[in-house]
C-alpha cells in the first residue's frame, strides 16, 4: 500500500511536527543512553575480570627458572579462557542494568562471540602442551590423573555446549531442553575448571591465585542461585493472569496479561520480558517476548505480548492458555526503544513478528501525543504475516506515520511493494535527511543483517541503527 502524500511530505522534510513534550523528555531521562560513562565502566570491569588471573599469575610467578614458551603460552590461554567462561553466565543471567544499558541484541552477539573465543582458547590450552610433548591421550576425561581428567572434562563439556547451541535446530532439541542442557553443562564446566586449577597447582597454588579462583566460582554460584532460585521465588510472590488470548492471524496469538495482587511494573516502549508458563515460576517454559502494548500503563497494569507459533511451546502451550490462568512475567529488559534517543523522527523496519516492538513504540507515541514523523517498513511473506495491519494503518490519522508494506508472495491485486526489503526499496522511502533520524530493525536474522548493512552503506551512522534479535541460538 502506497503511503499517504501528507505523511510522505512530512518525512521528506525531516522536521518534526511538534516539539518533544515534557513527558517524553522525562521518559528519555529514565532510560540510560547507549554506552556513555556507565557503558565504559562496565566494559572496563569486564576486561579487568578477564585479565585479572593472568595479571596475578605474572606478578606471583612461582617458577624460579624459565619454562618453554609453548608451556607458558598454554597457561596464558587457560588463564584467559577460564574467566571468559565464568563471565558468560553473567551476560545472559537477566541482569536488568546491563540489559537496559547495552540492549539484548548487543549482549547476545557479544555472548556468542566470546563463547567462540573461550572455546578457541580452551582448545588451544592443551593443544600447545601437545606440541610440547604431552600425549594426545590427555584429551580423554576417562584416562590419566586428576589434572588431565578435570581439564579434559571441562574442554569436552565446553565443546558439547557450543555444538548443541550451534546445531540445536538440526538436533531437534527443544528450546526448553537446550536451556537445561546449557545450564547443566555450564555447571560441569565451572566445577571441572575449578578442580583443574586446584590440582594443577603452579600459578593457581599461590595465595592470590586461590583467592581469585574462590571469588570467581562464588560469583558464578551466586548468579546461578539468583537466576534459578531467588528470582523465581520473587516472581512467585507477584503472579499474573491471562486476561485475553486472541488469535490475530499469521499463526500469532496476542496475550493480554495483568498483575494479580500487585501493581505490575513500568517498562519502556520496545523492551521485552520473559513469560513463564506452567505450574510455577520454576518452570522450564520461559521465553523472551517483546511488549506489544503502549508504555503508558493502563489502570489494571496489564501488558500485551505477541507470540508467533514457531515451536512446541508457542504452537501448543500458548494457544491453550485460558482466561485467568496463572503465569509469571520477568522484566523489563532490553534497550530497543525510541525513548533512548533524541531524534527528529524514526524509521522502523520490521519483518513479520518483528513488528511487535514497533507497535509498542507507535502506541506510546500516540498516547503521549508525540507526532514526530515515523516511517514503518513492514515486510512479510504474505498478507497474513502483516500483523496488526489495520490497527497500524489507523494510526496514520493520529501520528506522523508513513507505512510501506512489502510482501514476498503478494496476491494479484496487491498495490504495495513486492519482494523483499532491498537497497532500492529503502532509498525510495528513506527521509531526505537521514542523519536526523534513528533506525530500528527487528525481524528474521537474514533480513536484519541485510538491512543493517544497507543503512550503513547509505550513510546512516552505526550508532543510529538499533537492532533486536530474539534468535538466541
Amino acid at each position: 500500500m502506497r503511503p499517504a502524500a501528507s505523511n510522505s511530505s512530512l518525512l521528506r522534510s525531516g522536521s518534526p511536527s511538534t516539539r518533544h513534550t515534557q513527558t517524553v523528555r522525562q521518559q528519555q531521562r529514565r532510560v540510560q543512553a547507549p554506552l556513555g560513562a556507565r557503558g565504559t565502566l562496565w566494559l572496563s570491569l569486564y576486561a579487568l575480570l578477564v585479565l585479572a588471573p593472568l595479571a596475578v599469575a605474572v606478578v606471583s610467578d612461582p617458577y624460579p627458572n624459565a619454562r618453554p614458551w609453548l608451556v607458558e603460552a598454554s597457561v596464558a590461554l587457560g588463564f584467559i579462557a577460564t574467566p571468559v567462561i565464568l563471565a558468560q553466565f553473567a551476560l545472559v543471567s537477566r541482569q536488568g542494568t546491563i540489559s537496559r544499558l547495552f540492549g539484548n541484541d548487543a549482549l547476545l552477539q557479544f555472548h556468542r562471540g566470546m563463547g567462540f573465543t573461550a572455546l578457541a582458547f580452551a582448545v588451544g590450552h592443551p593443544l600447545f602442551l601437545n606440541l610440547q610433548g604431552l600425549p594426545l591421550s590427555t584429551w580423554s576425561p576417562f584416562s590419566g590423573g586428576a589434572v588431565t581428567r578435570s581439564g579434559a572434562l571441562a574442554t569436552l563439556a565446553l565443546v558439547i555446549l557450543v555444538a548443541t547451541t550451534v546445531l540445536r535446530r538440526r538436533l531437534r532439541l527443544s528450546y526448553e531442553g537446550w536451556r537445561s542442557v546449557h545450564v547443566g553443562l555450564a555447571v560441569v564446566i565451572v566445577a571441572a575448571l575449578a578442580a583443574h586449577v586446584v590440582v594443577v597447582g603452579g600459578y593457581g597454588a599461590t595465595t592470590a591465585g586461590r583467592v581469585l579462583l574462590v571469588a570467581y566460582v562464588a560469583a558464578f554460584g551466586a548468579l546461578l542461585a539468583i537466576y534459578r532460585v531467588i528470582r523465581p521465588m520473587a516472581m512467585r510472590r507477584k503472579p499474573w493472569e491471562v486476561a485475553e488470548n486472541v488469535d490475530i492471524g499469521g499463526a500469532t496469538r496476542l496475550l493480554r496479561v495483568r498483575p494479580v495482587g500487585h501493581p505490575g511494573f513500568d517498562f519502556v516502549a520496545g523492551q521485552f520480558a520473559w513469560l513463564v508458563t506452567g505450574r510455577s515460576p520454576f518452570s522450564r517454559e520461559q521465553h523472551p517476548l517483546s511488549f506489544a502494548s503502549s508504555a503508558e500503563r493502563p489502570s489494571d497494569g496489564a501488558i500485551e505480548l505477541a507470540v508467533k507459533a514457531l515451536g512446541d511451546w508457542s504452537g501448543d502451550v500458548v494457544p491453550a492458555l485460558t482466561q485467568k490462568e496463572r503465569v509469571w512475567v520477568d522484566g523489563p529488559f532490553g534497550a530497543f526503544s525510541h525513548e533512548r534517543v533524541d531524534a527528529d523522527g524514526f524509521v522502523m523496519i520490521a519483518g513479520g513478528i518483528g513488528v511487535t516492538p514497533m507497535r509498542s513504540m507507535l502506541l506510546t507515541l500516540r498516547d503521549r501525543g508525540d507526532r514526530r514523523p515515523v516511517l514503518l517498513v513492514h515486510a512479510a511473506r504474505d498478507t497474513d504475516g502483516l500483523l496488526f495491519r489495520r490497527e497500524l494503518e489507523s494510526l496514520r490519522g493520529t501520528l506522523g506515520l508513513e507505512i510501506v508494506q512489502v510482501l514476498e508472495s503478494a496476491p494479484a491485486d496487491w498495490s504495495g511493494e513486492r519482494g523483499v526489503v532491498t537497497r532500492d526499496l529503502l532509498l525510495r522511502y528513506l527521509p531526505a535527511e537521514p542523519t536526523r533520524y534513528h533506525y530500528f530493525v527487528c525481524g528474521p536474522r537474514p533480513m536484519m543483517d541485510s538491512v543493517e548493512r544497507i543503512l550503513v552503506e547509505t550513510g546512516v551512522s552505526r550508532p543510529r541503527v538499533h537492532s533486536e534479535r530474539f534468535d538466541i541460538v
